[in-house]
């Protein structure tokens, strides 16, 4: 404790105002004078704080600060007070495929790989790191069904990307303290094991038989048909027998000889080693601690083992899909998720009254007529005053007290946020640059280029500020005025310094979002996007009534350009996505007043369209709310 201690002073003399620092020091201050507080400290939140340190720089990754956590837990765990049954740790967390008879779950990279978190680990809201990782993964899972160039490498499709082998990219990396920090807790779970297991009573070595059995019926259950006989051994309850070890040792051969029916040929050496292990295992006579290894070390290759198979079956499925079929796949399997992360944070009653409180504020600043007033498109309107409101948008994790956050979406946009809030940013740079442009006088003829180069050199400016270039935001203004005063000067006038300065005056008051002029472009670029996605769903529910329900295509028949394996999968049309790739009438925008220049029109359909995409990705997921409010318990994606 000691050592650890003097670590950290060392670094509160670098950092004398940082409060976690402090708070660290005092906690294991503490700890170190009155062991009896050990009761109220868990390990899971001191290595949240130790994490933490890393990430403001405060803490190294060293073998030495390594072993120095390894004793912080093991003084943490080894108090009277602290001394609890040992959770039943899932040695893998890798989703678990199932077998070539039915539907199966891709493998996917870490999130961690992802540009952008949606939750980073050095985030000053407290939260649980295993809920940060499943919503991190989870956006993951959203970009790469949404927006897979942001996370897909140049020059890379989706099939190769997925069917290289995590281990690959993680071996070529240097571990991290979560890593180091996961073995060590791993470790410490299977010496627990074998030190229960070496009881000779059978009374405490039948509970932690059943808790591994539990661990391989997890793992087993994807790769063996349920009538497998392994399936039901280890699902029962465990006969009474004054030998429970030995009957672990009959079950677990079962197990082994299942899966060397089942395993790819690469794998069968290594299984045959298990069996013979098992075959000749300690007699009696020897010590307990003897046959308690065994079975915890071969629990532990066949849980590695059964990793490895179900790995390989998803390569094999991923290199006789087609990229489409992947994708259409991927957006299943993300939208699912996601329904299923939202409503296990919120629950339905939040995702209900949070749905309420958000229509109850629908005064949308344009004109809403015609086919984007009928009811059902309520939401969408109310989406669009979302984006064209001055405040940022966001969508935050639930709280014990109801709060009240201006511009707060409902928990349904919760992983469709940070999309747009980009958008958000996009529509006001829209609105800017045609304010803007209203401060010059556009050539003409021959000159109309150079109108042109002013738009292009504007917008490079406004987007450095949109995707958060280094400094682009403390310098946005100056550098618009100027474009606005070499705009105005390309005809050969000569600005005097006054008239230079009113020039500069006007574009600090036509960037604010209260001058006429930015207010009326700002009505009429919501109200051509309100009349787009109005008319589209309009023009998409007329094509549904005349048209029935299309054939979902699996790309049975589809021929491929490389030899396959002689194995056949039926791809399950159930893991595909019917929305995906579906035909759905083009965004139709028509002539916005203000926003004519070429290069301004690209981007308001660009814009647009990424508008659209994140509403029909909402409605494959949310139907049930969206259509009447209220989540459907029995809603499938």
């Amino acid at each position: 404790m000691e050592a650890i201690l003097s670590k950290l002073k060392a670094k509160a003399e670098i950092a004398p105002d940082n409060a976690l620092l402090r708070d660290t020091i005092s906690l294991l201050t503490d700890l170190h004078h009155n062991e009896a507080i050990t009761q109220s400290v868990t390990w899971d939140s001191l290595i949240r704080d130790f994490q933490r340190l890393q990430d403001q720089g405060l803490w190294d990754i060293s073998e030495d600060n390594t072993e120095l956590l390894h004793t912080l837990r093991s003084f943490l765990t080894t108090q009277p007070s602290n001394r609890k049954p040992a959770r039943n740790i899932p040695p893998s967390s890798r989703p678990a495929s199932r077998g070539v008879q039915g539907s199966f779950s891709i493998i996917y990279p870490d999130s961690e790989s992802a540009l952008s978190p949606l939750i980073p680990t050095s985030d000053p809201v407290l939260l649980p790191l295993e809920l940060v990782e499943i919503l991190n993964r989870t956006y993951f899972h959203h970009l790469l069904a949404t927006d897979p160039k942001r996370v897909v490498p140049p020059g890379r499709s989706l099939v190769s990307m997925l069917s290289a082998s995590p281990k690959e990219s993680k071996d070529a990396e240097k571990p991290t303290l979560h890593d180091k920090v996961e073995v060590l807790v791993h470790k410490a779970f299977w010496d627990e094991a074998i030190d229960s297991l070496s009881n000779p009573e059978p009374s405490c070595q039948i509970p932690r038989i059943k808790s591994l059995y539990q661990d391989l019926l997890i793992a087993l259950t994807p790769l063996l048909p349920s009538q497998n006989p392994v399936i039901t051994t280890l699902s029962s309850p465990l006969p009474p027998t004054s030998s429970p070890l030995d009957s672990a040792i009959m079950h677990l051969r079962e197990v082994v000889i299942s899966l060397r029916k089942r395993c790819a040929p690469v794998q069968d050496e290594e299984l045959d080693d298990l069996l013979r292990s098992l075959d000749e295992p300690p007699p009696r006579s020897s010590r307990p601690i003897s046959l308690a290894t065994l079975v915890v070390d071969t629990v532990k290759s066949i849980l590695r083992i059964s990793d490895i198979m179900k790995e390989q079956l998803s390569q094999f499925v991923l290199g006789s899909m087609t990229e489409q079929q992947l994708q259409s796949t991927i957006s299943k399997q993300a939208k699912t998720k996601e329904r299923k992360d939202i409503l296990d944070i919120w629950k339905s009653w939040r995702i209900e009254f949070s749905w309420l409180v958000w229509f109850e504020n629908y005064q949308p600043s344009f004109q809403v007529n015609g086919v984007a007033a009928e009811s059902q498109l309520k939401w969408v309107m109310r989406l669009v005053q979302a984006l064209g409101s001055s405040t940022p948008l966001s969508c935050q994790l639930p709280t014990r007290e109801p709060q009240s956050i201006e511009n707060s979406l409902p928990p349904i946009f919760f992983f469709s946020a940070p999309a747009l809030l980009e958008i958000q940013n996009y529509l006001q740079a829209l609105v800017i640059a045609a304010s803007l442009r209203t401060l010059i006088r556009v050539p003409q003829g021959a000159q109309a280029s150079d109108a042109t180069s002013f738009m292009e050199r504007l917008w490079i400016l406004l987007k450095a500020e949109i995707i958060e270039e280094p400094g682009s935001g403390d310098t946005k203004l100056v550098h618009l005025a100027d474009e606005v005063v070499r705009a105005r000067q390309l005809d050969g006038v000569i600005l005097s310094g006054e008239e230079e300065t009113r020039l500069r005056a006007a574009v600090a008051r036509t960037l604010n979002h209260n001058d006429p002029v930015f207010v009326l472009l700002q009505k009429r670029i919501l109200k051509a996007l309100a009349d787009a996605l109005g008319h589209q769903r309009s023009e998409s529910r007329q094509a549904r009534a005349h048209t029935g329900p299309s054939r979902m295509q699996t790309g049975q028949h589809g021929k491929h350009a490389e030899k396959r394996a002689r194995m056949t999968i039926v791809l399950n049309p159930e893991e595909f996505d019917a929305a995906y790739g579906a035909e759905t009438p083009q965004l139709t925008i028509g002539r916005v007043q203000g926003f004519e220049d070429e290069h301004l029109r690209k981007v308001v359909e660009e814009v647009f369209v990424k508008v659209d995409e994140c509403i029909r990705w909402v409605e494959g997921i949310w139907s049930d709310v969206l259509r009447a409010g209220v989540v459907d318990r029995e809603f499938v994606v």
